[in-house]
């Protein structure tokens, strides 16, 4: 959970908060856009705004006078892309592993805050049928495995969610459709130590996660592993362990 107790400096959080107006959905957006989503007066957001402009970090499309995010970040980016290959380099081997030994599919996912990642997946080769995850693609939190961990220890505290106007999608008729149902799961997750989910996201497709925590027990990332639910029973056991044990492994990788 984010320490609520940290001094911010207000003006920063405010141009980080504009920053995140944009995303998959909104690449360009007016001044009036950002300055509702940000809940502040026009002029305030105006001058946050133009230094984000003047710096970089936004583009302003003075024709149809919007804004995108600028260039800035490629340079950035291409930092980020190392770290994560390093990332996908210490755990690769493991992955391959789990999903060779027990014919399914393996994932590292990569934790950042509010969202999380796969960043690797790793598919079986003898198998007649493979489920295919999308890399880098965004998916609900409360129907996920590793989505769960990551309300756990980023979005949950004193049994109390600090997710703001979380809205339920009905995807299966065995999705999570409520903050209590959801809660009651998270404590069943938090003392067994890793989150499932049968059949919640996907009709005949279940997933397992276990955390990946850093010295301080922070949720860095998590391995998880995708596969038919008729396997479940079969596997659920050995396949655990095998994660629980990757999971150490992969921490210790992370951390020299």
């Amino acid at each position: 959970m984010l320490n609520q107790s940290t001094k911010i400096i207000q003006s920063v959080q405010r141009s980080i908060d504009i920053l995140n107006c944009f995303n998959d959905t909104s690449h360009h957006l007016s001044l009036n856009d950002i300055s509702q989503r940000v809940q502040l007066n026009i002029n305030t957001t105006r001058g946050l705004i133009n230094t984000l402009t003047v710096n970089g970090l936004l583009i302003h499309d003075k024709i149809n006078n919007l804004y995108s995010l600028g260039f800035y970040f490629i340079g950035k980016a291409n930092i980020i892309q190392k770290q994560v290959e390093s990332y996908i380099t210490s755990a690769k081997s493991y992955v391959d592993n789990v999903a060779e030994k027990y014919h399914v599919t393996a994932s590292l996912q990569l934790v950042n805050q509010h969202q999380i990642y796969s960043i690797y997946c790793a598919y079986p080769s003898n198998t007649a049928y493979t489920i295919i995850l999308s890399e880098y693609s965004s998916l609900p939190l409360y129907a996920t495995s590793s989505g769960k961990l990551l309300i756990l220890y980023n979005l949950y505290d004193n049994n109390k969610l600090s997710i703001k106007h979380l809205e339920f999608k009905k995807y299966t008729p065995h999705t999570i459709m409520s903050e209590e149902a959801l809660i009651k799961n998270l404590d069943e997750i938090r003392q067994n130590k890793y989150a499932s989910e049968i059949e919640e996201f996907e009709l005949g497709v279940s997933s397992m996660a276990v955390p990946i925590l850093n010295q301080s027990n922070q949720l860095i990332a998590t391995v998880s592993s995708t596969f038919f639910v008729n396997n479940l029973i079969n596997i659920k056991d050995s396949l655990l362990a095998d994660l629980t044990e990757i999971a150490n492994q992969i921490s210790n990788n992370f951390l020299k």
